[in-house]
């Protein structure tokens, strides 16, 4: 989502805090923005649309030695330069970017509107500055404290004043990072930032704030005691992924499949990542539940599945924003598992904090090593995917999939002192068969003026990550939905200008997937049957699309890679960018 640089430096500063500002375009951006400190001034500069917008205002060689810059993703205010971060004070002494939501806003843009303060954009965040231009504490970190206290909601804040060369941070559930060397200090939402130019970096506690300058970081607890904080070293997933022969990150994420799922088979055979999962952990487990958004979301309805079938534990799957609100029944019989790519994902991590304030087991599945919610879960266990760029996630749902097959299979043998084995590896496995037909597939979508997807089990989930697929990049609206649903009003909506297609890789619900197909014929819709399994030629079937047949029960992590590349392929056709969506963010920090 949002994204935070603040940078210190004798040289360069401009040029610095672009560069990185450009490795978090992957996060989801409407707009961006600069602001520079110079002889007691700050100078602005702001743009719509891509970074080399912004890029294209400024003087990289403008002779400064700090600055802070953002991407926006709007949540209040409409997309225009006004609404742009950096905000600046009424008084000019102070800028400030913030990712978050403060959801007392409104209640301050009063009081300062009685101060005779006036707010120039629409968004949340403008309050920030002006409520440190009007604060009387005698320095400025502990204005920073006081105002910190009077927002309610989100943010991760970085301050610069006009009059030093200093940067001041904040942070409540919405990540933030610093790092510092002899010559320069940076901060940034995303410590992929630090890779070229730092060693280490610190993590900002919760509810804490920092001042940062050329000597170096300070750390304040909520207190404003100091704290000493031990410094994260830079590891191999915080280098930059390039796009090598690739011309989008959509295309290279979805070619790196077959090796993503053959690098979590053999890490998690040498590594044992499973170590605290022990018949202890297990012991007074009456039910599991999976909690995600989006693709992971669907992640957890495919996991539910493998642990019901293998655990003989009662599992579900819960979207993490509806989950925190229904009282779900947690307590320290349940283990709850947290899916999510960046880790920071705002309805999940909060979804995190409630099930332990209920006194339950907590498990982290995630991408991102440093993110939130893999230090607030009592257990984590990596994707091993590497970093994911696209905003559409391919590889990381698959690897998602995979390792929560081999938790499942891993809880069998402790609970019930199976023996059964992990999938051998994964490199037999044609996982792109047939992709050669799927740019006529995708003419079909293109010409058709509807299209479903339906299946049964674990191919329904498909079906919803296959339409959630096109529907991301395409902005096609699409139907997904259980294959014995559709007779229950959706059937209404087929007509000959449908597209419907429909998976089935079980074996016992074959003939039921092919009886919806004849349902579906009959009222003049087009049918693409999507399937590992031997089909006879079924007059009520247009088009069959095969995909291989691994030995191993992971179908679902197969069957979905032909939607995803379908989605890719029509995305191209309709002239769209497959890795920066409209309206979407890869980070979802907000609630």
């Amino acid at each position: 989502m949002c994204g935070i640089i603040g940078y210190i430096g004798q040289n360069d500063v401009a040029k610095k805090i672009l560069h990185n500002l450009k490795k978090l375009e992957y996060r989801g951006y409407d707009s961006s923005g600069i602001c520079l400190k110079k002889n007691n001034t700050l100078f602005v500069k702001k743009s719509v649309g891509e970074i080399s917008n912004l890029q294209s205002k400024i003087n990289i060689n403008f002779n400064s030695h700090v600055g802070i810059a953002h991407t926006r993703w709007a949540t209040h205010g409409k997309v225009n330069v006004t609404n742009t971060h950096p905000h600046i004070s009424q008084d000019k002494m102070w800028a400030v970017v913030h990712n978050g939501i403060i959801e007392n806003y409104l209640e301050i843009t009063k009081q300062l509107k009685e101060k005779g303060i006036h707010l120039y954009s629409e968004t949340d965040s403008e309050v920030i500055a002006n409520l440190m231009a009007i604060s009387q504490k005698q320095n400025n970190a502990l204005k920073l404290h006081e105002v910190t206290t009077l927002l309610h909601g989100s943010y991760a804040l970085c301050l610069i004043n006009a009059k030093e060369e200093t940067l001041y941070i904040a942070r409540r559930h919405s990540p933030l990072y610093v790092a510092h060397k002899d010559d320069a200090c940076m901060v940034s939402s995303d410590p992929a930032c630090f890779s070229e130019d730092f060693h280490d970096y610190y993590v900002l506690p919760d509810e804490c704030i920092a001042t940062v300058n050329s000597d170096g970081v300070t750390f304040y607890d909520q207190n404003m005691k100091i704290l000493h904080l031990t410094p994260c070293e830079i590891g191999t997933f915080e280098k930059s992924s390039e796009l090598g022969k690739y011309s989008y990150y959509a295309e290279k994420e979805i070619s790196e499949i077959p090796h993503v799922l053959n690098d979590i088979i053999l890490n998690y055979q040498t590594v044992d990542h499973f170590k605290h999962i022990n018949k202890s952990f297990l012991k007074h487990i009456k039910s599991i539940k999976l909690i995600g958004c989006g693709t992971a979301y669907h992640a957890c309805m495919i996991g539910a599945k493998y642990l019901e079938k293998f655990t003989k534990i009662e599992a579900n799957a819960y979207i993490a924003s509806e989950f925190r609100y229904q009282n779900p029944m947690v307590d320290k019989n349940t283990l709850c598992i947290f899916l999510s790519q960046s880790g920071e994902t705002a309805d999940t991590l909060l979804s995190l904090e409630l099930a332990k304030s209920k006194g339950a087991k907590t498990l982290a599945i995630v991408n991102v090593p440093y993110s939130s919610i893999a230090r607030n879960a009592d257990i984590v266990l990596p994707l091993c995917a590497g970093i994911e760029i696209a905003v559409m996630s391919t590889k990381a749902y698959n690897a998602m999939l995979m390792v929560l097959y081999l938790l499942s299979v891993h809880i069998a043998n402790i609970n019930n002192d199976f023996s059964l084995t992990f999938p051998s590896e994964v490199k037999y496995i044609n996982f792109f068969k047939n992709i050669e037909k799927i740019d006529e597939i995708s003419d079909l979508v293109l010409k058709s003026d509807k299209t479903f997807f339906i299946g049964r089990g674990e191919d329904y989930v498909t079906a919803l990550e296959a339409g959630l697929k096109l529907k991301e990049i395409t902005y096609i609206n699409c139907v997904s939905l259980p294959s014995g649903e559709l007779k229950h009003g959706t059937i209404s909506l087929i007509d000959k200008k449908s597209l419907v297609f429909v998976i089935s890789t079980d074996e016992k619900l074959l003939s039921k997937n092919l009886t919806s197909a004849s349902e579906i014929k009959a009222r003049g819709g087009k049918i693409v049957l999507v399937t590992n399994l031997d089909v006879q030629d079924n007059k009520d079937v247009d088009y069959i699309y095969k995909i291989d047949r691994p030995k191993e029960e992971i179908s679902s992590i197969l069957s979905v890679i032909p939607f995803q590349v379908l989605a890719y392929k029509t995305c191209l056709k309709k002239g769209y960018s497959p890795d920066k969506p409209r309206n979407l963010a890869k980070s979802v920090t907000v609630e």
